[in-house]
């Protein structure tokens, strides 16, 4: 498809990338600078930058299925000159299994303490 606009609205967005609008809005209000808004900040326009980021994350969301590994993964790669160091990204994917089990522990200890308080 040959793109030739400079801003793309959320609807013609979702139909290239094939994402529903709904999940663009939750994307775009997690990530910074992942839209362009108008004067009363409601529409969102895209440009080819941030249609190309939410091209990433689809692609990284599909193979991790986590928005925070996502997210990591798709800051570091804005540093990196938009590419995705792939070494990092393990990295990245062991920090979110540290952070998972962290959350399990405190789940558990959450649970403990609520057992000894009745």
């Amino acid at each position: 498809m040959l793109l030739k606009k400079t801003y793309y609205s959320i609807s013609e967005v979702s139909k290239m990338l094939d994402i529903q609008e709904h999940t663009i809005r939750f994307w775009d209000s997690k990530l910074p600078d992942l839209s362009k808004r108008n004067n009363k900040g409601k529409t969102r326009f895209f440009n080819l930058k941030q249609i190309e980021k939410l091209s990433k994350l689809k692609d990284i969301l599909k193979k991790n299925d986590s928005f925070t590994l996502a997210y990591e993964i798709l800051s570091k790669s804005h540093n990196k000159n938009s590419s995705i160091n792939m070494n990092n990204s393990n990295d990245l994917k062991g920090d979110s299994i540290k952070f998972r089990k962290n959350i399990v522990k405190i789940k558990q200890i959450s649970k403990n303490l609520k057992n000894l308080l009745n």
